[in-house]
């Protein structure tokens, strides 16, 4: 096996070292991965794709496949650490890993690391931070109305929050139990110092207050440009289903796949995973299709101690994996400080709002400073720090930080979630249909006529559809065996039979899964001389198209 290609994951990969990587891996390895544009990103950047998948007689489109995505939002660069820390595991693995080595033999991994290289290029060399598309959207002329602008005033690299002084309208007072949290102030309170605190940055055509805070002029979501539920009123959604050249080439990729049976969308943050069904209930949900998607993220949680939830959004790439394409997919949100700072996801949700929640949001947020105090040596947020603002004056400025702090881990702290969110990814395809030619039988009948018997099983979770959704939308063809004669051999009849989709051991709770099927075929084979090299022989091939390929050959000695 070739060495190893280096990378470590304590810090965050630019584009061109990723690219760079993905070649030098694709090098390294010919026989396992194979590296392709997708298409490109707005700028003009190539979206790659690594291919990974063992050798054999089956080419990678013949076997389930498993696509895995990261960093469609621009600051969720966890993701693309994680996507290039399971290359690194695949790879390295092989061979040596009996797990890795059995998945990469059955399974084809498609592993795209940045979809949105433009967002997040701006995001790791800028001190901005932004949704997704660098696409100016709603508008492409904000930059030229008054009003206050995010901006890295002070030259720190980072843009923060400012807390400008002002006791008769300020919201915010300082915390008496730790003076770098602001806390809201309550109905009543007089006794100063009050605070309003706003995003650093300048404003333009300043005449005092009040004045607008922009929001960022990259309004786009690619998340939410998927087909599925799509509508104009989905915040972020673009002009038109699948409009952006991101989102087009995913959908595009997934549909030019059809072996593609999982997909996985590594996010940040929160520590949970979303999953289907998004628009609607639960009991709406085809049963099975439920049973399947729970269970397996139940898998998930075994490794990586993450909860699976039901996803409240639209027009996202996993909903529309389901919806139109009958995948089970996952969007996982990997990294969460509050967890680390002892804080549950319930409280997070229920009773984080300053304003319903005032003396709950202070407990939470101590929490927080105390773990950033104990784990991260304060690094995690900024001290209030006087700055002579250019318009407003005195003003201090300080705050978490939010790229490398709040939306993804510090850099220390990185490897950690790539391993969890690794482990995951291998569960999830574990789960995969698994066909398999178990038996050939051979019967003489009439002279040269001959009885062909082949048993083909599916060893896997899922059912070779993967879904019911996916045979309801008529997305799936139905698996096919065909016996292909040899020379001198001739077929009696069909050669190509369709079956039933087999299933999976999932539905074996109840009673056996019909998981096998039996079939049968007559062939005419012509007398053997003495010394008549080779033998005559004949191959029984099974396509699944979501469950693979496999094919045997037998030698009628």
């Amino acid at each position: 096996m070739s060495s190893r290609v280096p990378i470590t994951f304590d810090r965050y990969l630019l584009y061109s070292e990723i690219k760079q990587y993905l070649e030098k891996v694709a090098a390294e390895y010919p026989d396992l991965c194979s590296l392709n544009s997708i298409g490109k990103s707005y700028e003009g950047r190539d979206i790659w794709a690594l291919t990974i998948t063992a050798g054999g007689t089956a080419k990678a489109s013949e076997k389930p496949g498993i696509y895995v995505d990261a960093n469609i939002h621009a600051g969720e660069v966890t993701g693309s650490m994680a996507a290039l820390y399971l290359i690194d595991y695949l790879v390295g693995n092989y061979g040596t890993d009996d797990e890795v080595t059995k998945l990469l033999e059955r399974v084809t991994f498609y592993v795209l690391p940045r979809v949105n290289p433009d967002g997040a290029e701006l995001y790791l060399t800028t001190p901005h931070m932004l949704r997704s598309s660098v696409r100016l959207w709603p508008d492409d002329d904000t930059q030229d109305l008054p009003g206050l602008y995010r901006a890295d005033i002070n030259g720190d690299g980072k843009i923060l929050q400012m807390r400008v002084r002002d006791d008769n309208k300020g919201e915010w007072k300082v915390s008496s139990k730790d003076p770098r949290l602001m806390v809201p102030r309550q109905p009543g309170e007089t006794k100063g110092p009050f605070y309003r605190i706003y995003p650093e940055g300048y404003i333009k055509d300043y005449e005092g207050e009040p004045f607008t805070v922009h929001k960022v002029p990259w309004g786009l979501d690619l998340n939410r440009n998927f087909p599925s539920n799509w509508e104009p009123g989905v915040p972020g959604g673009g002009d038109y289903p699948a409009r952006e050249p991101e989102t087009r080439s995913i959908v595009q990729f997934i549909v030019d796949h059809p072996n593609i049976g999982a997909v996985q969308a590594l996010h940040t943050a929160g520590g949970f995973f979303f999953r289907n069904p998004c628009k609607y209930e639960e009991s709406k949900m085809d049963s099975q299709d439920l049973i399947a998607t729970k269970a397996i993220a139940r898998q998930g949680t075994k490794v990586t101690g993450y909860p699976d939830v039901k996803s409240p959004n639209s027009s996202t790439l996993t909903e529309w994996a389901y919806e139109h394409r009958g995948i089970i997919a996952y969007t996982t949100e990997l990294w969460n400080r509050y967890e680390r700072a002892g804080i549950s996801l319930e409280d997070v949700r229920d009773k984080s709002d300053p304003d319903k929640f005032p003396d709950k949001f202070e407990e939470l947020q101590l929490k927080l400073l105390e773990w950033n105090d104990r784990e991260l040596s304060g690094k995690g947020f900024t001290d209030w720090t006087p700055f002579e603002h250019p318009q407003l004056g005195q003003v201090e400025i300080g705050g978490w930080d939010r790229k490398f702090c709040v939306q993804n881990p510090p850099p220390h702290l990185l490897e950690e979630e790539c391993r969890k969110a690794t482990l995951w990814v291998l569960q999830h395809a574990s789960a995969l249909p698994w066909v398999n030619i178990t038996d050939i039988r051979v019967s003489d009948l009439n002279g040269t006529l001959k009885k062909v018997t082949a048993v083909i099983e599916n060893w896997g979770y899922l059912p070779t559809n993967i879904t019911n959704k996916a045979v309801q939308l008529k997305v799936v063809k139905k698996d096919c065996a065909e016996l292909k004669p040899g020379p001198g051999v001739e077929v009696i009849g069909k050669a190509q039979q369709e079956t039933d989709f087999l299933e999976g051991y999932m539905s074996g709770t109840k009673g056996p899964a019909k998981s096998a099927v039996q079939l049968s075929w007559v062939i005419k084979v012509p007398p053997r001389h003495p010394g008549q090299s080779p033998p005559p022989c004949f191959t029984v091939e099974y396509r699944s198209q979501r469950g693979g390929v496999t094919r045997k050959t037998y030698s009628l000695e």
